[in-house]
């Protein structure tokens, strides 16, 4: 087998899921959390990360307020459910320092 098509197989090999290392448990309450907000929350979410990112400094509307406010509790109640204490204890452990 010549090896620029070994090397292509081993390419496609590495991307498949089951070679990928698992989530760090920080991502997988992020991942939790997030399957857990409406729709509707999501977009307000995409749009708030997208001013956010354009630099665009504004007050949130009560409803962005609430929405941020209710993923907060999602992320806690993932953390928990992980075993950890907290969000936050989570984010010490396995932020962006890991």
């Amino acid at each position: 087998m010549p090896m620029k098509d070994m090397q292509r197989r081993l390419h496609k090999l590495e991307q498949m899921p089951q070679f990928q290392p698992p989530p760090s448990p920080l991502k997988q309450i992020e991942e939790r959390a997030i399957r857990q907000v409406s729709n509707e929350d999501l977009d307000s979410m995409i749009v708030m990360a997208t001013a956010s990112e354009a630099g665009a400094e504004r007050a949130l509307s009560e409803m962005e307020s609430a929405v941020v406010e209710a993923f907060g509790v999602l992320r806690e109640t993932e953390a928990r459910r992980l075993g950890f204490r907290s969000f936050a204890q989570a984010a010490r452990i396995w932020g962006p320092g890991r």
